[in-house]
């Protein structure tokens, strides 16, 4: 017989079966620890998603001007503005995990 599948999920209060309960694998972090996590997927989302609007010519429609050997200048560039992007979600989610809002408000988590 394969093994189960296990499902990594937060803890929920509506769980209330065996078969529910046994199939979670309950992961626990500290909240410094999530803030770091969501921080660093900021980081790589922003720093793709500008490397993506650069390289589709979005930049270019609203008037900017990169050529190709500018490109080290706008990988470097993309990565600043992400820095800011993952510092205002470190900020957030630190503030969040801090006065305790995630447990107050689950919906407010998704």
């Amino acid at each position: 017989m394969a093994e189960e599948t296990k499902t990594v999920v937060t803890e929920r209060a509506e769980m209330h079966s065996e078969r529910q309960l046994n199939s979670v694998t309950v992961v626990s972090m500290p909240p410094w620890k999530i803030a770091l996590v969501r921080a660093t997927r900021c980081y790589i989302q922003s720093f793709a998603g500008l490397l993506l609007a650069i390289g589709t010519g979005t930049v270019a429609s609203l008037g900017m001007k990169i050529t190709r050997s500018d490109v080290l200048h706008t990988v470097a560039s993309c990565a600043i503005l992400a820095a800011f992007a993952a510092a205002a979600s470190l900020l957030q989610n630190t503030v969040e995990l801090w006065f305790g809002v995630d447990a107050t408000n689950p919906k407010m988590r998704a």
